[in-house]
């Protein structure tokens, strides 16, 4: 860099080009198109559906670590056989979710739809 701020202009010399200009067309309609978008949006947010069990177990496993069940309203038998039953559900919500992200579409996935080749 010169002294007044400005870069000094230098050159490069040019051994090898690569050119990647080819291109594809995919004529679709727009109802087409827009069907296999939503459907694509839903898996994306489907996706990071595991958030929700994970932290839920998380707090319910919590609550077995240290609590004490007491009467309230129901017997401390039932409070823990209610937490029991919640954190059972939380885990088939949890081992679900885990499934649906194992088993969501790739970008390839969601283009062969679109050129209509074989998933």
């Amino acid at each position: 860099m010169s002294g007044n701020g400005f870069y000094s202009r230098k050159t490069v010399d040019v051994t090898e080009v690569h050119s990647n200009i080819d291109q594809r067309i995919i004529q679709i309609t727009e109802d087409k198109l827009t069907l296999i978008l939503n459907e694509h949006l839903s898996n994306i947010e489907m996706k990071n559906s595991w958030m929700a069990p994970l932290g839920i177990l998380a707090t319910l496993l919590v609550v077995f670590a240290t609590t004490d069940f007491k009467t309230a309203f129901f017997s401390a038998d039932t409070w823990q056989a209610i937490f029991i039953i919640s954190t059972i559900l939380t885990v088939v919500w949890l081992i679900k979710s885990l499934y649906r992200l194992y088993q969501s579409e790739s970008i390839s996935t969601v283009l062969a739809k679109i050129k209509q080749e074989d998933c």
